[in-house]
């Protein structure tokens, strides 16, 4: 159901369009952008302050999955491609579709923030307003951002961290592509993409389909039917330069998905059964104004997010939730010789429409950064936010990052960032304590803010063919909001302070002229404010990975180990320690037709990262890329 706020936008964003192909009927060629071209291109961040830095002049820690990534390690779902990341792990119950949590640094998956293309990917009807990462797949994704760390300044609430993924977008001349997969568990996947782009602007539109029978998700389930899973993606954006000062961009994209899982409660007995299913729908839209002139920058945006879901049980409707997000924000610069300001305001208003809740927050900040001489770089910023729900909340961050050349081209790079966050307590937390289910101390609860503090400090060395990073970080929960697992209550707050601190070693080395390692390595201590482990994050976390080519570049192979140990489930359950090994190859059969091929946990390993729920086993998968 679409309101008709929704409407309006995607139909300014449709205009847009238009407006573009008026000029792309005039100019259809095959130019296309060379790779070799892109690859001297110097590395830009955007996701830690929202505007382009260059990757030697960050002070904050980030790190940058590209399309190569992506491509080289295969996985159908982000989440599984992610991973492989230092500070990042992962949990999921029972393969594709299905409840997946990621976690960066220790920090629970509602924690962290997930854009794609600067559009919030947040399910507000969630228990705790969580990202939507189940039903977002690896299509037409172009590079993802991670931001680590509590990061309240640019991004205000639930930023324990922050996921930026952004897109593929049109190249120069009219181009696209198919891509079909398929593979174990009669997995197939359709992908097909068109785009054009002028020195007006650009469009592009894809289109994604996903299938697969699954397996058996939870163990506990004898009667061992699969639990499949179908996603339907499709993804739009456009720009039109008006003139060489005023841009408009519009993105759209809307995730239908079906999903059957183990574990939900029959609408007449109320027995717990395992023929359960949830269809869902997910809209995202955007529409942004960016104006340049000389040394400033001003960028106007309009977004929403809307999420509905419809559960069943033993194909009978169950309830169903309807929430939206809708935003409003505005971001300026001020780029000097030696520095710049950047700051902005916006405004955030959350819905349940099922149950006739909502929420407003609006938040404005401002940070200065600073080049000194010495190649020394600083950064300074702070954020107020007032929220309906618990009122005034200050962020800061500050940064900092030291560059010391060596010989050869070598360059060593020193860095430490301190900052803050918080989380509004959900809708549905407050709802729950204000309703008829809370008793006792939770009832009638008024939930408060929780706060977050967080340090780094890393320490780089890189130079053309290396790069090595280790990095040292510490976080703190305060006022933290649980769930009362004992008596039932409801929602509570723990007035201690809940603690995850480690260690990240991570390196690329170029072995030999088409021979390339890679690894990381995560020691991650996690414990609560009673000094127990926290649930499903490992200790232990280690990925490494060896990539080659060979007959002139045309055959890519690729060897990836994932291990992981010490991690406790509910009731201190041991989970398994396990390490997995993958393969994958690419053959490029000539400059429009690609060849690939994986075999994902070639060992089969048996394995569950949420006690009772399992993972998928051996499976190869074959697919054909076709360019045009």
């Amino acid at each position: 159901m679409q309101s008709r706020k929704t409407r309006k936008l995607f139909c300014g964003g449709f205009f847009l369009s238009a407006l573009s192909l008026t000029h792309f009927a005039a100019y259809a060629n095959d130019v296309k952008r060379s790779t070799n071209e892109q690859d001297t291109v110097e590395r830009i961040v955007i996701v830690s302050s929202r505007v382009p830095i260059p990757k030697d002049k960050l002070t904050t820690s980030v790190t940058v999955v590209d399309k190569s990534d992506i491509d080289s390690r295969g996985s159908m779902a982000l989440a599984d491609i992610l991973a492989f990341e230092a500070g990042v792990d992962t949990s999921n119950s029972g393969g594709l579709g299905k409840n997946t949590a990621l976690r960066i640094r220790g920090e629970d998956g509602f924690r962290s923030k997930v854009y794609l293309d600067g559009v919030e990917l947040s399910d507000p009807t969630a228990p705790q307003a969580t990202p939507i990462f189940d039903d977002i797949s690896t299509a037409f994704i172009q590079t993802v951002e991670i931001l680590k760390g509590p990061q309240g300044l640019m991004y205000g609430a639930d930023a324990g961290g922050v996921i930026s993924i952004t897109t593929s977008t049109a190249e120069q001349g009219l181009h696209g592509s198919i891509q079909a997969q398929t593979g174990r568990y009669a997995t197939h996947k359709v992908n097909g993409e068109l785009g054009a782009a002028n020195e007006h602007g650009h469009i592009y539109f894809a289109a994604s389909h996903l299938k697969t029978d699954g397996f058996n998700a939870q163990s506990s389930d004898d009667s061992h039917e699969k639990d499949g899973y179908d996603n339907q993606t499709m993804h739009f954006n456009s720009a039109y330069q008006l003139n060489e000062q005023i841009q408009l961009n519009f993105v759209l994209r809307q995730v239908d998905s079906d999903n059957a899982y183990d574990g939900c409660y029959d609408n007449l007995t109320f027995a717990l059964i395992n023929q359960c299913r949830t269809e869902g729908s997910n809209q995202t839209g955007r529409l942004t104004l960016d104006y340049q002139h000389g040394s400033y920058s001003h960028t106007l945006g309009v977004a929403q997010t809307e999420v509905e879901r419809r559960f069943f049980s033993n194909e009978q409707f169950s309830f169903g939730s309807q929430g939206q997000i809708n935003k409003f924000d505005y971001l300026g610069t001020y780029k000097g010789i030696a520095q710049r300001l950047v700051w902005g305001l916006d405004k955030e208003s959350q819905k349940i429409i099922s149950s006739d809740l909502q929420r407003d927050q609006q938040g404005v900040f401002a940070e200065y950064q600073r080049d000194l001489p010495h190649l020394i770089f600083l950064t300074a910023g702070l954020r107020y936010d007032d929220n309906d729900t618990f009122g005034e909340h200050i962020s800061y961050r500050f940064s900092a990052a030291k560059l010391l050349p060596l010989a050869n081209g070598h360059m060593l790079k020193l860095r430490s960032a301190i900052g803050n966050g918080f989380r509004a307590p959900s809708l549905y937390e407050q709802d729950y304590n204000d309703g008829n289910f809370a008793y006792g101390e939770a009832a009638g609860l008024q939930l408060q803010e929780e706060s977050s503090e967080g340090f780094d400090v890393g320490i780089e060395y890189f130079n053309a063919e290396q790069q090595l990073v280790f990095e040292l970080f510490q976080q703190r929960i305060s006022n933290e909001i649980y769930f009362d697992s004992v008596a039932y209550q409801g929602y509570l707050q723990n007035s201690l302070s809940s603690t995850s601190k480690g260690v990240e070693l991570s390196i690329q080395q170029k072995v030999q002229e088409n021979w390339q390692f890679w690894g990381n390595y995560t020691y991650n201590h996690t414990v609560t404010s009673e000094g127990e482990v926290r649930l499903r994050r490992p200790k232990h976390q280690a990925n490494v990975g060896l990539q080659s080519q060979w007959l002139d570049e045309t055959l890519q192979v690729d060897l990836s180990v994932k291990w992981v140990k010490d991690a406790i489930d509910l009731g201190g359950v041991a989970l398994d320690d396990y390490a997995l090994l993958n393969v994958s190859g690419r053959y490029t059969v000539s400059a429009n037709v690609k060849i690939d091929g994986r075999i994902e946990n070639l060992f089969d390993r048996k394995y569950q990262t949420v006690n009772g729920f399992n993972n998928p086993r051996q499976g190869v998968y074959v697919g054909l890329t076709i360019l045009f």
